[in-house]
């Protein structure tokens, strides 16, 4: 067997084996870039209640599953499939990048024979591409991921099983064709390499549309008597261990997200251009977190770690469009305008518009990705773009390609919004999006899910042994007056337990004495 197999064997050519080595590095990032559903798991479940943490679980689980079905049915098809249109179907993938000719059954790709038949790709039929659409359906999944931070703790199971079909099945993948497909009316025109727009503005837009139409958490908004206005009440999360954790885990997911749109390692050229992504990815990350951090220290007396956490995120968010053209240097810029986009709109949304995102997922991927579609424009460095007359601003571009880039924010924001809006109201009208009041305040995992998370609960001895004194009190307190808002220093006075009717009862939220700012700044969940 050995010895036939060694008969059989052949040296690959240059161009074979550099298509091997391109296509064994893709499928290496989409395997690390998996890793992305885990960290959206881990820090959406660290920012909600407890009484909702399975929820969150099963919607990211059940994402990635219903979301490969959806893309391997029609997804794949509608981004890439057979088709000459600039809106839907197309003939080549995403050139400049590698160039992946999915359309006939005689080309070869880097000199290697790629089999594939003229289809439309429904079902995956016709293309044996099969490292192509694995990538390709990480990208699709983690648009769908970023609606759950958006709904999360009032949202029907089964508009999530909806929503998450239509955004990667249809709305994602319409845009993929817009700009990763030579047929695309975006191709050549708008810079958006690992998609701030395509995968995050897109995905962020969608989220807005979630929350809006399904409304704030009961609670999240409350009428000030005084000054007859809406303001804020923060409702903390449940572990911000576990964000923090998940977090870590997006900030490990980027390096492959953005590496692996390269597509292209087997080269000098090639190899730089990847390390340099790389390299601005991770610049970015710090700087956001670090301007973000100092605000929030400026701002607020405290090292809060959920600032630190959302400008590092927004920050990668923001390099995706131009991660592959620019410097180093420039990484540090575009890290804290990121985390301001995201800072900004996060705290328009809470303030102003009263719109009730609880991680902030909308914030994050769309004001961040604003910032990144219309950065490129000034910081793209000619010596690293296929087309030098699209140079940045700052590097002697003519504007032209700010115009562009405008127009390609305006274009998916009104796409994704306008269609997801339109599922969205329909699911509302329905009955099938919000549960009802009952639901929502028991928690989602007793209601939906078979018990809570943690069903393992201390004794009064237990408690009393491991709790101090004054945790125990409250807890009395809450019991036996209703109230679960108490004043910071007036849980216990003098041994008095504080009743409906005492002075002493206030207007906190119950364990969030050291997080009392929310009425006038954001509430920075975990994005």
């Amino acid at each position: 067997m050995r010895d036939r197999l060694l008969q059989e064997a052949r040296v690959l050519d240059d161009a074979e084996l550099a298509y091997v080595i391109d296509y064994a590095f893709v499928l290496i990032c989409g395997f690390l870039c998996f890793l992305l559903q885990a960290g959206f798991s881990l820090l959406e479940v660290g920012g909600v209640r407890a009484k909702n943490a399975k929820n969150i679980m099963i919607k990211n689980i059940m994402d990635a599953c219903v979301s490969a079905l959806a893309y391997w049915a029609f997804g794949y098809a509608f981004a890439y499939g057979e088709g000459t249109n600039p809106f839907i179907g197309g003939k080549v993938v995403q050139e400049g990048r590698v160039t992946r000719c999915i359309h006939s059954s005689n080309i070869t790709l880097h000199g290697a024979p790629l089999k594939t038949t003229g289809s439309s790709f429904f079902f995956l039929i016709g293309s044996e591409d099969y490292v192509n659409w694995f990538f390709q359906w990480v990208f699709a999944g983690t648009t769908a991921t970023i609606v759950s931070g958006a709904v999360a703790e009032r949202c029907r199971f089964r508009a999530y099983l909806i929503y998450s079909i239509v955004l990667s099945g249809f709305i994602y993948p319409v845009v993929c064709h817009w700009i990763w497909d030579s047929d695309g009316f975006l191709y050549g025109k708008v810079l958006d390499f690992s998609g701030s727009g395509a995968v995050h503005l897109v995905g962020g837009a969608a989220a807005m549309a979630g929350s809006y139409f399904l409304g704030p958490r009961i609670g999240k908004f409350v009428n000030n008597e005084e000054t007859g206005k809406v303001e804020p009440v923060e409702i903390p999360g449940h572990n911000a261990v576990l964000g923090a954790l998940g977090a870590l885990i997006l900030f490990f997911g980027f390096f492959p997200f953005n590496a692996g749109a390269g597509y292209h390692v087997a080269s000098y050229e090639g190899i730089t251009s990847t390390g340099r992504a790389v390299v601005v990815t991770l610049l970015a990350a710090g700087s956001g977190a670090v301007s973000l951090l100092l605000y929030g220290l400026w701002r607020f007396k405290c090292w809060d770690p959920a600032f630190a956490i959302n400008g590092l995120l927004g920050g990668m968010v923001a390099t995706c469009s131009g991660v592959n053209v620019y410097d180093s240097w420039i990484a540090v810029v575009i890290g804290i305008l990121g985390a301001g986009g995201f800072y900004l709109q996060a705290w328009l949304f809470e303030n102003k518009f009263h719109i009730d995102d609880p991680l902030n997922a909308s914030a994050l991927h769309m004001g961040s990705g604003i910032v990144g579609m219309i950065a490129v424009a000034f910081f793209a460095n000619p010596s690293y773009l296929a087309d030098p007359s699209q140079a940045g601003i700052f590097y002697g571009g003519n504007g032209k390609q700010l115009g562009y880039q405008t127009y390609g924010v305006v274009v998916y924001f009104a796409w994704s919004f306008g269609v997801s809006g339109i599922m969205f109201w329909g699911l509302n009208r329905l009955g099938w999006f919000r549960v009802s009041e009952e639901v929502e305040l028991m928690g989602m995992d007793i209601h939906h899910h078979y018990g809570e998370a943690y069903p393992v609960q201390l004794d009064d001895s237990t408690r009393k042994e491991s709790e101090p004194e004054e945790v125990v009190i409250e807890e009395k307190a809450i019991e036996e007056t209703g109230i679960d808002d108490v004043e910071e220093g007036g849980d216990v006075q003098d041994g008095r337990v504080p009743t409906k009717d005492s002075p002493e009862t206030g207007v906190r939220h119950r364990g969030s004495s050291q997080r009392r700012r929310s009425s006038n700044a954001l509430d920075p969940g975990y994005a």
